[in-house]
């Protein structure tokens, strides 16, 4: 299938060329380029891309655009902005907002857990 063939919409199998922070270029069997942007591989905030996609791996993308003769895909076709609250790999369990705020009124909390379980596991 070439890029003329290739329209957005298709869901298409590609091969992962390299993984950078920002995105992974990915080759169609014909050797036609593209990218998934790292915003465009889950819903939930990424630290490290590589956790989700590896150099070498073949994966089924939905194309987005063609510009330029290079594909703009993405791994997550669910809609976005669903509303849901962003999770962050393995903290998606503990349920509240993320970020420096978090950081800043959840710390005093924190580091009385953490001695309080230091001085009950003496």
């Amino acid at each position: 299938m070439s890029y003329k063939e290739i329209r957005p919409g298709d869901i298409i199998k590609v091969k992962v060329t390299a993984v950078k922070p920002y995105g992974a270029f990915i080759e169609t069997r014909n050797k036609q380029a593209g990218l998934i942007h790292i915003s465009e591989i889950t819903n939930c905030f990424i630290f490290d891309i590589s956790s989700y996609i590896k150099q070498g791996e073949i994966l089924e993308v939905k194309v987005l655009s063609i510009k330029d003769n290079k594909i703009n895909a993405t791994l997550n076709f669910k809609p976005k902005d669903t509303g849901v609250k962003k999770e962050i790999n393995s903290l998606d369990t503990l349920n509240f907002v993320y970020g420096f705020d978090t950081l800043k009124q959840n710390m005093k909390f924190w580091q009385k857990k953490a001695m309080s379980e230091m001085r009950n596991s003496n």
